[in-house]
């Protein structure tokens, strides 16, 4: 009994989620503080100079390799440049690109996970929180598609950690709703300005 105790682990929600949020709100408060500075004339022309010389393409590029490396950067940085673009070109491409990054990455966990010095790591991290890498994992996977926490990282780990494909590819999903969701309020953002 006192050793069942010790090992129940209380997961932080509330701390994970006004930690996840900090960059939102700083990327915010950054975008709408440059878009004021530069004026929304410069932050148009600088949407038509994206547009015409990356195109789609490379904004759905940008995403998904972002969302499929653990790199020091972020898809929200693209919300700044894609808030002046249609919501219906720009939110399926940027939302499906993050989940298919989240997708792939889940896959090379699975493949990282061929190298015993992986293997070794993750099967004592399954001994000591098994039960809760069973019960939390795709929550975390949720939690990583919508809050800006690290997608990348969530979605190889829960490969590394071997966690259904069947439950985390469609938690990978709903980051295309966290997209939309950002992009409108980068939207209004750039509406207030």
């Amino acid at each position: 009994m006192k050793e069942e105790k010790e090992n129940d682990v209380h997961l932080p929600w509330a701390r994970i989620l006004i930690i996840g949020f900090i960059p939102l709100i700083l990327i915010f408060v950054g975008f709408f503080t440059v878009v004021k500075y530069i004026g929304v004339d410069n932050y148009n022309w600088i949407i038509n100079y994206v547009d015409e010389n990356f195109g789609l393409l490379g904004i759905f590029l940008y995403v998904y390799i972002v969302d499929l490396l653990i790199l020091p950067l972020s898809p929200d940085f693209v919300f700044p440049i894609v808030a002046g673009m249609p919501w219906y070109e720009i939110v399926p491409i940027i939302g499906v690109a993050s989940a298919l990054g989240g997708v792939t990455g889940f896959y090379i966990g699975r493949l990282l996970n061929h190298i015993s010095f992986v293997a070794k790591i993750s099967n004592k991290a399954k001994e000591k929180w098994g039960r809760y890498i069973a019960k939390y994992g795709v929550v975390f996977v949720i939690l990583a598609a919508l809050l800006p926490i690290p997608f990348s990282t969530v979605c190889i780990a829960s490969g590394v950690m071997k966690l259904e494909s069947k439950k985390v590819i469609p938690a990978c999903f709903v980051r295309i709703i966290r997209m939309g969701i950002f992009y409108f309020l980068f939207k209004a953002g750039l509406v207030l300005v």
